[in-house]
């Protein structure tokens, strides 16, 4: 089966230009430009979640497949992907200012309270979080900058979810990137196979995921 996800990811950065018209095209080919140029032209599958706000989709062959937050910029990026008992996907994004972290896990809260009575609690949700990345040293790998935020979004998530939660920790640079550097979110869900998940952090780190494995 050929997936339908729109491939967003671009095959290189391009720099900044001394030609206007280049450096338009590079913003504009951007993965959260070509996103909300989709939403402008009256895509109805595709939902954004705002700075200091928290999102939640249910994701249907015909209905929304794709949510995205963008202008991370050293703000916290938590989502989470379970299932409901119908077998459909449900996904939550948040996207918070690092300084509103008792904001962001409220807004968690209140999502996972909504909608606990519809998720399936068979299904280990996978909890997916996009945070600002330190150097281990000059040099060196990047890693989750230190916080108690991390281990608080695990805790509240794990109340919910008793049988347990997959937790995927991403983190990004905040310092020497290019000027096209995308500072997007994306979760894609390939509406031909809802179980298939395409995630494109914050610098277009790529991560598969199949909710059946």
């Amino acid at each position: 089966m050929v997936s339908k996800i729109i491939n967003l990811t671009r095959s290189f950065v391009p720099n900044l230009s001394a030609n206007a018209r280049e450096n338009v095209a590079s913003v504009n080919a951007m993965p959260e430009f070509v996103l909300a140029k989709m939403m402008r032209d009256g895509n109805k599958g595709i939902v954004r979640v705002d700075m200091n706000h928290c999102t939640a989709a249910r994701i249907t062959e015909n209905g929304i497949n794709t949510i995205f937050t963008d202008s991370l910029c050293g703000c916290n990026a938590v989502g989470l992907i379970t299932k409901c008992v119908d077998g459909k996907p449900l996904a939550i994004l948040s996207h918070y200012v690092p300084t509103n972290n008792a904001g962001q896990l409220s807004a968690l809260e209140k999502q996972l309270a909504k909608y606990e009575y519809y998720t399936d609690k068979n299904f280990k949700p996978k909890l997916l979080m996009n945070v600002r990345g330190c150097e281990s040293f000059p040099g060196g790998e990047l890693e989750a900058c230190p916080t108690a935020f991390i281990d608080k979004v695990k805790e509240l998530v794990g109340k919910f979810f008793p049988r347990g939660v997959e937790t995927s920790v991403t983190p990004y640079p905040t310092k020497n990137r290019s000027a096209f550097f995308s500072f997007a979110n994306i979760y894609q869900f390939d509406p031909s196979d809802l179980n298939k998940v395409k995630i494109t952090n914050v610098g277009e780190k790529e991560k598969f995921i199949d909710l059946n494995a």
